[in-house]
């Protein structure tokens, strides 16, 4: 008898149950903004040791841009801590004396790094070399020591 009455609970549920008199949609905007962004990574600008300034030193630092895809940007590179003016110069740790060197842009060394001359290009996600050429040139000898300086590369996007 149990069984039974369940049985006509569960038919009168359904039944009470208002049949479904259609269907109505709706829409949702679904949205993204990817932003523009770029990174620099550079290894030091090393011109290693030297006791004589009779002949340029050269060397480069393995210097990499990463973008976004289709972000355009520009490379610049400041004239550093202890420049004069566009000279760049490396300062001596324990005295007043300096070597001068500059950074450059391309591998035979005729398009300075500066401030406002840079290079451009498109990102496209992956990295991009910016390599910074160093030559110190020659010049009168200086007192043994350490000499460094800072520059700082730049990338406007």
């Amino acid at each position: 008898m149990r069984k039974i009455a369940l049985g006509i609970v569960a038919v009168a549920a359904f039944a009470s149950t208002p049949a479904l008199a259609g269907t109505a949609t709706g829409t949702v905007q679904v949205s993204l903004n990817v932003s523009s962004s770029c990174s620099v990574t550079a290894q030091p600008l090393d011109f290693g040791t030297t006791n004589s300034f009779a002949v340029a030193i050269e060397t480069s630092s393995a210097t990499t841009v990463k973008c976004t895809p289709l972000a355009p940007y520009s490379v610049f590179v400041s004239y550093g801590a202890n420049a004069s003016g566009t000279q760049r110069q490396l300062a001596s740790a324990t005295s007043t004396a300096l070597v001068k060197y500059d950074v450059y842009s391309d591998a035979s060394r005729t398009t300075a790094w500066t401030p406002t001359v840079g290079t451009t290009g498109v990102g496209d996600g992956t990295e991009k070399a910016a390599t910074l050429y160093g030559r110190i040139p020659v010049q009168t000898a200086v007192a043994a020591g350490d000499y460094k300086d800072t520059v700082t590369v730049t990338v406007s996007y």
